[in-house]
């Protein structure tokens, strides 16, 4: 069904370019890099405040030579007065510079700390290009996909958050020498999230939040956009709205060109665009930086690349539903779906809402639920608990983990249709550690039941006892038999490690998300020992011969289990709990016993 919606869009898109005989290069006149030198002077329009576009006189300082290929930047100075303290703020991106009334391009970049307004241009003959650069997938993330194995590992080492923010932010996005995005929030989530993992997203991005701005304005329509005006890309709107804020660089029917550089470089993209009107300018030694409304939609950018940003004016884009409740409390959004900006934005948005109902920091603990609805209708259900200081980012980051592993699924895309998150907690630790495990006996027959006592003790309380029956199954042979009782967040990863999972479809990872467990649940396991075969979409078991042979003929490409569960029983511990053991059993079959006394 994903395909065939990809072609419909491909087709769709084939149909408007063939109707209206392609998008014109653009019918303004431009003047190139190779025609301007030092001294020259010109205009740079820009919004300021109440909407009001002013021309800031402008002197060429010479041209940069390109140190990779199309990237020449012309050096400019503002020659104003109010911006001689004030300098080149975030949110002035994509600013039109024409030089004898001709469009040289967009001022984008700056420096920080600069004791003068000096500003690198984009040219806009490097811009053009945006609207014919080809239908393409962009960047998926910072790095490949990890295995979800070791996305567990390293919620299990503590260390999930770092390994998220290292797979899905682009190196380098903070540090390059383009002006910053400036961020447009509102809404109390946002004003909660402002610490941990909204933090953590925004510093590795580089960019700069305004206080207050973003809140839905009535003012603003299509018809009074022109070059200078300020746009934003709309990211979360809902209960708690949040765009990034930059400046239109040209208007030619209903295109438009905005920010002379990328907004991620994602190439295509599908963002609602909205008109945004500018507050202030707020002056700082380090960034200084707009602040803005987001007002109504007015269409979509379509292309986000290294030369800048490209949309339409008209309809916008279908964003994705995000519900999230945290105890009595319930809250809608609406976000941008992107392969990497829906997972981080949901974070966001679960630490935030966390934090306005609960607590910022201090010890606690999170119990959290994740439901995912897709596309054919099927929906997932995922639980897991969080508890430390820490926890509200912990929640974050694994929330973002599970998101982005199905948004950069191989065999699918845009396959997620919402999501729902339910966060409750508590103050204080509630981790539970295993005092004795004790099996009812050691001995056990086919097709009966065996009884496990379990002993667990939470802090400051009392050790309390937890029952648990697993079946041993009427066809397992005499011999060996292993009882393991781990907590689930562990037995999720032992059992990845010792039988694992090779999917071919997107239903497959569906499957291999259905073996995880909560670290709330107390999981009993009967394993044998046996070789199994590790295929597409699951493990099987196979003679030893069977194994050796293969072996012998693929080598290290094939891959192997040592252990088969026989069967498995899970109870709710009434907390997250630790624990970890294996007791050895014995299976003996009573002469003439069938199972059933």
């Amino acid at each position: 069904m994903t395909r065939v919606r990809t072609l419909f869009r491909a087709l769709i898109v084939f149909l408007f370019f063939w109707a209206t005989g392609g998008l014109p290069v653009c019918a303004l006149e431009i003047i190139t890099p190779a025609e301007v030198k030092p001294g020259d002077r010109g205009v740079c329009v820009t919004e300021v405040e109440g909407g009001q576009l002013i021309e800031i006189p402008v002197r060429i300082l010479g041209v940069v030579g390109a140190s990779q290929p199309e990237g020449e930047m012309v050096l400019i100075r503002l020659e104003d007065p109010r911006f001689e303290a004030a300098g080149i703020a975030a949110g002035m991106s994509g600013s039109p510079v024409t030089v004898d009334g001709r469009l040289l391009g967009a001022l984008a970049f700056g420096w920080q700390f600069a004791t003068e307004p000096i500003a690198g241009v984009t040219p806009f003959s490097r811009m053009q290009g945006l609207a014919s650069a080809g239908m393409d997938g962009g960047f998926e993330a910072g790095a490949t996909r990890p295995p979800l194995l070791a996305l567990l590992i390293a919620d299990q080492e503590g260390r999930l958050v770092e390994t998220v923010l290292d797979w899905m932010i682009p190196g380098g996005a903070g540090a390059q020498q383009a002006l910053p995005l400036v961020m447009a929030s509102a809404g109390p989530v946002f004003a909660a999230g402002s610490r941990g993992w909204m933090n953590d997203v925004w510093q590795r991005l580089g960019w700069v939040t305004a206080p207050g701005g973003g809140g839905s304005t009535t003012g603003g329509s299509t018809g009074d956009l022109q070059p200078g005006s300020m746009i934003a890309g709309v990211l979360v709107r809902g209960d708690g709205s949040l765009a990034a804020g930059g400046t239109v660089t040209a208007v030619d029917g209903a295109q438009v060109w905005a920010f002379g550089h990328p907004f991620l470089g994602t190439g295509d993209v599908a963002m609602p665009m909205a008109r945004a009107t500018v507050v202030t300018i707020i002056p700082s030694l380090a960034n200084s930086f707009k602040v803005f409304n987001a007002g109504e939609t007015i269409g979509a950018l379509r292309s986000d690349r290294r030369h800048g940003v490209w949309g339409m004016l008209g309809p916008a884009p279908d964003m994705l539903p995000v519900d999230i409740r945290v105890g009595p409390s319930s809250y809608h959004f609406e976000v941008l779906h992107h392969r990497v900006m829906t997972p981080l934005l949901t974070g966001i948005l679960v630490a935030g809402s966390h934090q306005v109902r609960g607590r910022s920091f201090g010890l606690q603990t999170i119990d959290l639920h994740l439901e995912v609805g897709l596309e054919g209708g099927e929906r997932i259900g995922l639980d897991q608990v969080f508890d430390g200081a820490d926890a509200p980012r912990q929640a974050a980051a694994w929330t973002s983990a599970v998101v982005g592993y199905l948004e950069a699924s191989p065999f699918a895309s845009d396959d997620i249709r919402t999501l729902a998150v339910t966060l409750d907690s508590v103050n204080g630790l509630k981790r539970a550690t295993v005092v004795d495990v004790t099996p009812d006996r050691s001995v056990v027959q086919p097709g009966s039941l065996l009884g496990v006592r379990v002993r667990l003790q939470r802090p400051g309380d009392e050790v309390e006892t937890v029952r648990m029956e697993i079946e041993i199954p009427k066809e397992v042979a005499e011999g060996r038999l292993d009882l393991v009782v781990a907590d689930g967040a562990s037995w999720t990863v032992y059992d990845l490690q010792a039988r694992p999972f090779r999917a071919s479809s997107f239903e497959d990872e569906i499957r291999l998300l259905g073996r995880l467990h909560s670290s709330r649940d107390l999981v009993a396991a009967l394993e044998v020992p046996g070789a199994g075969l590790v295929l597409p979409g699951g493990t099987v078991a196979a003679p030893v011969g069977t194994v050796a042979s293969l072996r012998s003929g693929l080598g290290s490409e094939l891959r192997t289990s040592r252990y088969r569960v026989t069967s498995l029983t899970t109870v709710d511990a009434g907390g997250p709990v630790v624990a970890a053991v294996r007791i050895r059993l014995v299976v003996k079959a009573r002469s003439g016993w069938t199972g059933d006394d």
